[in-house]
């Protein structure tokens, strides 16, 4: 068998002269993001930025504690079962009109309660309840405001426990 061998012969590279040409300035580009990455971060961020901006402006007023004169509803540990673990406090509030005629129930407890005037009890004394803007009850921390106009005493109770009872006597 026949052996071939190859020798290779050295190269000398070419030698080019490069004239000197004439350059026109390029035109001024925005700068673009490093990477694909970059962009989607600075995305994500506006976003953010919107969503935490949407849900402060649809956020409701924070209530105010001093709109009225106080009543608290409370129950214990979500127990409502008799008047000796849940109710109003004060039972009997006496206001005056012009003074502190305006009062707000505050739901502490943990189950929903009402604030319902008896009518039958009230007879032609103005009627209140909480059920026209919650007719599923009050809920934690939920409020209810009423301002009386006309003096007499006001009897009203929580329509889910009846055995919850309370006055306002106005003079």
């Amino acid at each position: 068998m026949l052996k071939t061998s190859f020798i290779a012969k050295r190269v000398e590279p070419a030698h080019f002269s490069a004239k000197t040409m004439e350059q026109t300035p390029k035109p001024s580009q925005p700068a673009k993001p490093k990477n694909r990455t970059m962009l989607y971060a600075i995305v994500v961020i506006i976003l953010v930025v919107v969503g935490v901006g949407v849900y402060y402006l649809t956020l409701k007023p924070p209530s105010n504690p001093n709109n009225g004169t106080p009543i608290t509803i409370w129950d214990t540990s979500g127990s409502c079962s008799t008047a000796s673990n849940c109710g109003f406090r004060p039972v009997n509030l006496i206001v005056k009109i012009g003074t502190n005629n305006t009062v707000t129930w505050t739901n502490t407890g943990t189950l929903p309660h009402t604030v319902t005037g008896n009518q039958t009890a009230n007879g032609s004394l103005p009627s209140f309840s909480s059920d026209t803007n919650s007719p599923s009850g009050l809920s934690t921390n939920n409020q209810f405001t009423f301002t009386f106009t006309q003096a007499g005493t006001y009897h009203y109770y929580c329509r889910f426990h009846p055995w919850m009872l309370g006055t306002v006597t106005v003079s």
